[in-house]
């Protein structure tokens, strides 16, 4: 038993009153006369009796009832020792997209708010943190709202930078308990690893779903292209094999497919839908489970690209040239450097310089400033350049030309690593018929390797968006026009001269989009979505403008580009689907921390490390039996 105010316990010296009054016996006796003295000295000896058993009993009341209303006044409770320490509670509420899972009637995120709200009183004060979240202090009452609309995300933060989130949510005051919740299905989340410092208490309630079985659209991509048919492949996983559904592929609201992938016994499986080709689409494949809802959906566009516009110039031999960019998704110029139109060349995607032996100081500044703007530069020096104009040309890209060497040369590297050459070939090519030059400059500085001589030089180098080839292409110095090598190597730089939007983006991962048009100062531009709307970063260059997503936009879906309020392309966008698998095992809990079975105990702890029971009302009544006490004993006794 603890005291409230155990000063008061100094009262207790009031006992010594009725103690002294007890054996001072002040009490005054009257003679009367009597003349049967046998009977006088009966009665004297029971009236002695009575009165000293009388004495003792209303002694023994009064000091119970001075010693019950000095406890009483010292206000006597039952608690542990800190229980009435103050405490600052910060509760981390996951709310990532694994714990969607299916737990009776809600999911594992809306079970716990309900327990939390349920079984805490409205005044219960904490902080809470979620994935994307966080409130200060304030009450259950005041939270109640934020929690019921809860949504999920597909951030997963690790475990350090949680402890330092909830470090901040603290007070700095050392005179309290600091504990620190966390409900999470542990998906990658490791308690063990939060630093303790600032946290008085860690407690942990894992949450598993009891049955969990989930098909998840994974990924798409185009398979093959002809003339008439686009092939998408989309990919899916199930947690159970034997449990298959269909696959529905949608174009806005309209259905256009079903199809039902075959899954194999690790759960994986394809199915293929044929989209005709040219059409633009703004897809979404959909299927219906009973497990995690985001992965139900994966969004695609399929949009007409536009004409990448490539300007040749110089002397060098063109006519491989227009048969690679062809009409129908290149607009190709050519002119020699006489005829050149300099005007329009801001204009152009991709500008060749095609075997020019000399190039006039003008026009290196020309093309420096279309370098800086976004332009794309791809070099082929002739057989007799002029060494200082193409260093010139070449200093601000890093690279630099050292001098000719004679003699023939075969290209048979290609670094299939290479960003240009992604998604070009389906497999590492070791033999095929290898080019060959019989003349080649070699390089002071140089850039990455795209194509490479058998000793190892470059071939062909990029640095940032200038190509340069080390050798002249005429068919007098070179073969490489009848490679099986030009057509891939000429249209993945011109493809990369406009990069055409992916098929899909993943949200949260870096990524960028090049629209063929630039908006004027203080105009930007928007992408909406049917419920959302954000503005990206923007990057503005002479003929394009460059978009860049990070953790915009927070929804999936298909967006279009508005200019003002004109629409433009459609992009997509899709949650990362790291956590459709199945969770691994729960780690192992290190002994500082405490976990809980389930809400109940994790509630009840706090409410018995908490609870103080007050008895000064005991001891008020006790004190009324004992006034009781001794009137019955003044009534009864003489």
């Amino acid at each position: 038993m603890l005291l409230k105010y155990p000063e008061l316990l100094w009262g207790l010296l009031l006992l010594i009153i009725p103690i002294l009054i007890h054996l001072l016996q002040l009490r005054r006796f009257r003679k009367t006369a009597f003349t049967n003295v046998r009977l006088l000295e009966k009665l004297a000896v029971e009236a002695n009796r009575s009165s000293r058993l009388k004495k003792w009993l209303l002694l023994f009341c009064r000091l119970g009832l001075i010693a019950a209303l000095v406890v009483a006044f010292a206000q006597p409770y039952q608690a542990k020792e800190d229980a009435g320490t103050s405490r600052e509670i910060v509760i981390y509420l996951d709310n990532s997209f694994s714990m969607q899972a299916p737990e009776g009637q809600t999911s594992l995120m809306q079970l716990a708010v309900q327990e939390l709200l349920q079984n805490l009183p409205p005044e219960f004060e904490c902080a809470l943190l979620t994935n994307d979240r966080q409130f200060s202090r304030r009450s259950l009452e005041a939270l109640r709202e934020p929690m019921l609309n809860l949504g999920y995300t597909h951030l997963q933060p690790d475990a350090p930078a949680l402890a330092l989130r909830a470090r901040n949510l603290f007070s700095g005051d050392p005179g309290v308990i600091r504990e620190f919740w966390m409900i999470s299905d542990f998906n990658g989340l490791d308690p063990g690893l939060i630093d303790t410092a600032g946290v008085s208490e860690l407690h942990v309630l894992p949450l598993r779903p009891e049955v969990r079985y989930n098909l998840s659209i994974d990924t798409a991509y185009i398979r093959d292209r002809s003339a008439e048919l686009v092939n998408l492949e989309v990919a899916v996983s199930a947690d159970d094999p034997t449990r298959n559904q269909p696959l529905s592929l949608y174009n806005g609201d309209t259905l256009l497919a079903k199809s039902a992938p075959e899954l194999g016994e690790d759960g994986r499986g394809m199915a293929v839908f044929s989209l005709p080709a040219g059409a633009s689409i703004q897809g979404a494949v959909r299927v219906l489970d009973e497990g995690l809802a985001y992965d139900n959906n994966l969004y695609f566009n399929l949009n007409q690209p536009p004409k990448i516009r490539v300007y040749s110039l110089g002397p060098g031999p063109g006519d491989y040239l227009r048969r690679i960019f062809t009409e129908d998704e290149f607009d190709f110029r050519s002119s020699g450097i006489q005829e050149a139109d300099f005007g329009n060349l801001e204009s152009q995607h991709l500008v060749i310089l095609n075997e020019v032996p000399d190039i006039p100081a003008p026009m290196i500044e020309l093309l420096e400033a279309f370098i800086r703007d976004g332009g794309n530069l791809l070099i082929i020096p002739a057989s007799d350049l002029e060494l200082p104009d193409y260093n010139s040309l070449l200093r601000t890209t890093g690279m630099g030309i050292a001098g000719r060497v004679d003699g023939t040369n075969r290209v048979t590297g290609i670094s299939f690593g290479h960003p240009l050459f992604r998604d070009v070939f389906e497999g590492e090519v070791a033999n095929f018929e290898y080019p060959s030059v019989q003349s080649y400059f070699t390089l002071s500085a140089q850039g990455s390797a795209v194509l490479e001589f058998q000793n190892g030089t470059p071939f062909l180098t990029a640095s940032g968006r200038t190509y340069l080839f080390t050798a002249a292409l005429n068919p007098q110095n070179s073969n490489f026009r009848q490679s099986p090598l030009i057509v891939p190597t000429f249209y993945a730089i011109g493809r990369n001269s406009l990069p055409f939007p992916d098929l899909y983006y993943t949200i949260g991962q870096p990524a960028q989009l090049e629209l063929d048009q630039r908006l004027g100062e203080d105009r930007i531009f928007r992408l909406r979505g049917p419920d959302y709307e954000f503005i990206p970063r923007q990057q503005a260059f002479a003929r394009k403008t460059r978009l860049i997503f990070g953790e915009e936009p927070a929804r999936d879906g298909n967006y279009t580009v508005y200019q003002d309020d004109a629409p433009g392309q459609t992009v997509s966008f899709n949650y990362p689907r790291a956590e459709s698998r199945a969770a691994p095992p729960l780690p192992e809990f290190p002994g500082f921390v405490t976990r809980h079975p389930d809400a109940a105990d994790l509630i009840g702890r706090y409410q018995n490390d908490t609870r103080i029971t007050a008895l000064w009302k005991w001891f008020v009544i006790l004190a009324l039996l004992f006034v009781l006490a001794e009137a019955i004993l003044q009534k009864t006794l003489r």
